[in-house]
């Protein structure tokens, strides 16, 4: 069974982005990855209070001795982004410790709180993974869970607090009531194309709600009997602060999506935050911070912001064909648009025209667009031989630093975009089903002259194949 960890190492080792999925369509497995990650974060810090791996570490910067969170307002969207990119990498760091194991790269969950079923959710709202105070192990043995509760820096160091008055509480009580409103939040928020104003309402509407219902009051030690979720100092001890924060990013993330040209403000891009980065590296997670965000299933690890097979491709014999084969996995049905991407495709030189091709390994350069397993072709329109002296055309040797801030190099390939539409090619094979198991596409390269050229002519580092939800 391919886990989160092991799905995301093998697409960072394709060059694609991770992935970051919905927290109730984990598979036990992934559960009990994150679960353990989680307690070894704890058992660093009780090892080692400083260990930059361990919870303390990341916790207590929220407010506790750091006072890092609330400095400036207008940077809440940057900072927390930040924030909790550098608690995902210390969660698999530790889970590679624990393991022992290099190969893992477990993403950061999110809880979408404007959901409720009452098969997964607690009475008060909360998701049962987050609520229950104990879980059944692989081995069915019943252990605390981490992910309910967390002992606290400031508990212990400012509170003076022992036993058990050291680990985090919640009084979510009124938690469920608050749902539909959240939900109703998000979608005002959406509308809204101004990011200043979309981060305010955001920060001061569902986020803080979320905090002030999860947190809620009751019989804690704490100043005014509050739960540490209440509290800016204390509220990212709590092990659900974390999960919070993913679906606040998701949703930033979205309106991203949606608002593609929005003006972010100079003073946004320039701010240093959290561990020292800079705004402006934070604006594009998809290419600077290398992850996306996942609604559908693990197993099919598609949703509105992409899947992928990072297997190498393999090219079948001459004999047989010139088609590259991809091999995509389990495919759900269900979608308003499917797409192959392509990770930084080399722009060619010539003219080239990409077809691909549904579970035909036989398809050639004769098959033609009315064939049944046709669904969809990407044309490139090649650059032409190059015109400059030697090294005009080469990316490499034009690279732009601080002391040179012309345009980048006209053919650099970072950030280059490339897309094949397979919308109706793959319904069409889909057809009445609710999903298809190892889909396999063929893209065939064919240049000017009408002729299959060996798939390797084109240059790129992998794909992904994105299908976007109805919304």
């Amino acid at each position: 069974m391919t886990t989160i960890a092991k799905l995301n190492y093998r697409r960072k080792l394709a060059g694609l982005p991770l992935i970051r999925f919905n927290l109730l369509r984990l598979n036990p497995q992934d559960m009990n990855d994150l679960r353990d990650a989680y307690a070894a974060m704890y058992e660093i810090s009780d090892i080692a209070v400083g260990d930059r791996r361990g919870y303390f570490s990341l916790a207590r910067g929220h407010g506790y001795d750091q006072d890092l969170c609330h400095d400036d307002n207008r940077v809440f969207l940057t900072w927390h982004r930040s924030y909790i990119y550098s608690f995902e990498k210390a969660l698999n760091t530790a889970l590679q410790w624990k393991r022992k194991d290099k190969e893992l790269e477990l993403t950061l969950p999110y809880w979408d709180w404007t959901q409720f079923s009452q098969s997964t959710h607690a009475a008060n709202g909360l998701p049962k993974v987050l609520n229950d105070p104990r879980y059944k192990n692989a081995e069915g043995v019943q252990l605390d869970n981490p992910l309910n509760r967390a002992k606290s820096l400031y508990r212990i160091t400012s509170q003076g607090l022992e036993g058990d008055e050291q680990y985090t509480q919640r009084f979510p009580s009124a938690f469920k009531s608050i749902i539909s409103q959240l939900k109703n939040d998000i979608e005002r928020y959406m509308d809204n194309p101004n990011f200043m104003r979309f981060q305010e309402d955001f920060d001061f509407g569902a986020h803080g709600a979320v905090h002030v219902y999860v947190g809620g009051a009751g019989n804690s030690p704490l100043p005014q009997g509050s739960g540490d979720m209440s509290s800016v100092i204390s509220a990212a001890y709590d092990p659900l602060f974390w999960l919070h924060h993913s679906m606040v990013d998701k949703v930033w993330f979205d309106w991203q999506t949606l608002h593609p040209d929005a003006n972010i403000p100079t003073f946004v891009q320039q701010k240093v935050v959290y561990d020292g980065r800079i705004g402006r590296d934070l604006i594009d997670a998809e290419n600077s911070l290398k992850y996306i965000y996942s609604d559908n299933s693990v197993e099919s690890a598609i949703a509105a912001t992409g899947t992928t097979n990072t297997l190498p491709a393999k090219t079948l014999s001459a004999a047989a064909s010139l088609a590259k084969e991809l091999s995509m996995g389990l495919v759900e049905g269900g979608f308003v648009r499917a797409q192959l991407d392509f990770l930084r495709l080399h722009p060619p030189k010539s003219s080239y025209e990409i077809r691909a091709y549904i579970n035909n390994p036989a398809c050639n350069a004769s098959t033609g667009y009315d064939d049944e397993s046709y669904s969809g072709r990407l044309v490139l329109f090649g650059h032409g031989t190059c015109h400059g002296a030697s090294g005009h055309c080469n990316p490499t040797l034009a690279v732009r630093d601080d002391y040179d801030i012309r345009t980048k190099h006209p053919l650099r390939y970072e950030h280059t975009r490339y897309s094949i539409d397979l919308t109706r090619g793959l319904r069409r094979f889909i057809g009445r089903k609710k999903s298809v198991d190892d889909l396999k596409i063929y893209l065939l390269v064919i240049d000017a002259k009408g002729k299959a050229v060996p798939p390797e002519t084109l240059k790129y580092d992998g794909c992904s194949l994105r299908t976007f939800a109805k919304k």
